[in-house]
């Protein structure tokens, strides 16, 4: 799988674009020592430069990942914060039993670390930029309001594998890319555990779908069918996640429906 032609330069045009357009400081974004929070951060230095870039290391204890992203963020002059969120995530346990499986605990930390990075945004005037890539928006492989809020997306048409290649691409270190992508929920989870495949088949999946290819066709070519039904399914139930909460149209325009915006992310 390749990069889109100049998708580097149409990538940081992209940041300067919504940031200008939003009267915005700079951006603000949180730093996990995965790929995709460290090619998402070189990019924004790229775009706006250090000094309009703010990291934060939100970790639930203590991880090694939180070193990784720090290192990286001081190598490119970026100033960053830490926040342990296991005290908040805590009191939310001793307040209500909502969040006792392992999936909720999982959302919860989520949702407090996109709670911290708006209030960062709020206090410095500036946008929220999100890491996710293609991969995880198609097959709902992340928390609705959680680490999917942000004002912005510059790697959202990216693959996985494609991050990985612009991450080369940007000097990102290769502990982090060569890291196995994970969200830390708990002891040995890995994304790729979690999706059922590995990245780069799940990509090929996902471009074959993209392309309109049904799962018979490429059982076809020879993708197991239980990969290609998979792959389906994962992405036909996540479409909640992708779209603006439905809104029961009465009006001329309807918010979500027929209301067409055109500028930028305004607060």
């Amino acid at each position: 799988m390749r990069l889109p032609t100049d998708c580097r330069a149409i990538i940081a045009g992209f940041i300067q674009h919504r940031v200008a357009d939003a009267g915005a400081s700079g951006v603000v974004l949180g730093l996990s020592g995965g790929i995709d929070s460290a090619t998402a951060l070189a990019i924004a230095v790229e775009a706006l430069g250090a000094e309009t870039v703010h990291g934060l290391l939100l970790p639930h204890g203590e991880t090694v990942s939180t070193g990784m992203a720090a290192a990286h963020a001081a190598a490119l002059a970026v100033e960053t914060r830490e926040v342990d969120i296991a005290p908040l995530a805590s009191a939310f346990g001793d307040a209500t039993p909502f969040f006792e499986s392992r999936e909720q605990q999982g959302n919860l930390r989520a949702r407090l670390r996109m709670v911290l990075l708006y209030g960062a945004a709020a206090e410095r005037g500036a946008l929220v930029l999100g890491t996710s890539n293609k991969s995880e928006l198609l097959t709902g492989y992340y928390t609705k309001w959680g680490d999917g809020g942000a004002d912005l997306l510059p790697l959202g048409d990216l693959y996985k594998s494609q991050v990985q290649l612009l991450a080369t691409a940007l000097g990102v270190p290769a502990a982090i890319r060569e890291r196995p992508p994970t969200a830390e929920l708990w002891e040995g989870q890995t994304d790729e555990g979690e999706l059922g495949l590995p990245y780069a088949q799940l990509d090929q999946l996902l471009a074959a779908l993209e392309r309109h290819d049904s799962p018979a066709k490429m059982v076809a070519r020879g993708v197991p069918e239980a990969d290609a039904a998979r792959v389906a399914a994962l992405v036909q139930r996540s479409i909640h996640k992708r779209i603006f909460p439905p809104v029961c149209k009465l009006g001329r325009r309807t918010v979500g429906i027929d209301w067409r915006e055109t500028t930028g992310v305004r607060r």
